[in-house]
């Protein structure tokens, strides 16, 4: 009997031994964010942006540092992630959404490069990642060539009434994502954009100011990501830089996972 799988079921490849064990919610404590924010031109972010999207006006760049210490789908492994997003709109019917677009991300765990890239979307690349030293600083290489870098400095710690007002910000944190998949020849198999949901419940947080720098390698020093690299590289850095540091729950839902197409994601429970 040939293999059929079932429609209502969600499947990562190799799909030839059963559904996925992916869970519908990953939830992650003591997760750790660094996120460093500006503004950039609308013209250098049109540029880049899948035909999907419109641009907002005074778009958002924004570089994230983010430490998950233990992850239900890697066995209790632990991994990192640098994300590059810009500020995006998405229109269609009569609903309008803005929110970030991740153009660029590093994890330093190829699971979970394989989960959100393939399902949700997200521009996944392996790197090397340090975590926050004791000067806030951090960086990302690709075989042991620095590609970004970013710092925080003169945090402030958030008092109890403006981290309730954060908390309530944070429980529903939606991006944008974009799939594709190229096709056998030309064009795309997938192309789609896409929108997933995160909810942060902070224990400490801190602002202040920052900066960060994407560090051009050559194709032989970082071939993987020497083009991508470029390409942010030619967004404009408005300053100031803010700095938000974070220390507490997350949730990845991906149940809410969806696809702005008009079909939603396979998000249908594995078990």
């Amino acid at each position: 009997m040939s293999l059929k799988l079932d429609p209502g079921r969600r499947y990562d490849m190799p799909a030839f031994f059963g559904p996925s064990l992916m869970p519908d919610k990953t939830v992650v404590a003591c997760a750790e964010s660094l996120v460093l924010s500006t503004t950039t031109t609308r013209e250098e972010v049109e540029a880049i942006l899948p035909s999907h999207f419109g641009v907002p006006d005074n778009p958002v760049l924004i570089v994230a540092h983010v430490k998950y210490p233990s992850v239900d789908y890697l066995g209790g492994r632990g991994y990192s992630e640098i994300v590059v997003s810009v500020g995006a709109r998405f229109e269609a019917d009569q609903e309008s959404i803005e929110t970030p677009l991740a153009v660029a991300l590093w994890v330093d765990h190829v699971g979970a490069l394989i989960s959100g890239r393939e399902y949700m979307g997200l521009p996944k690349l392996l790197g090397k990642i340090s975590d926050l030293d004791d000067n806030l600083h951090f960086s990302c290489a690709e075989y042991d060539v620095a590609i970004v870098e970013g710092r925080a400095q003169d945090l402030v710690e958030v008092d109890e009434e403006r981290m309730v007002r954060l908390n309530s910000r944070s429980s529903n944190v939606r991006t944008f994502g974009w799939k594709y998949i190229p096709g056998p020849g030309h064009g795309s198999d997938v192309d789609a954009p896409m929108l997933n949901e995160l909810h942060w419940n902070y224990q400490q947080a801190w602002t202040g100011s920052g900066e960060f720098e994407f560090l051009i390698p050559s194709f032989e020093q970082a071939p993987l990501s020497a083009s991508t690299i470029a390409g942010l590289a030619r967004l404009s850095v408005r300053t100031p830089v803010r700095a938000f540091r974070g220390i507490g729950e997350v949730t990845i839902n991906r149940r809410a996972t969806t696809s702005l197409c008009g079909r939603p994601a396979e998000h249908m429970s594995a078990d």
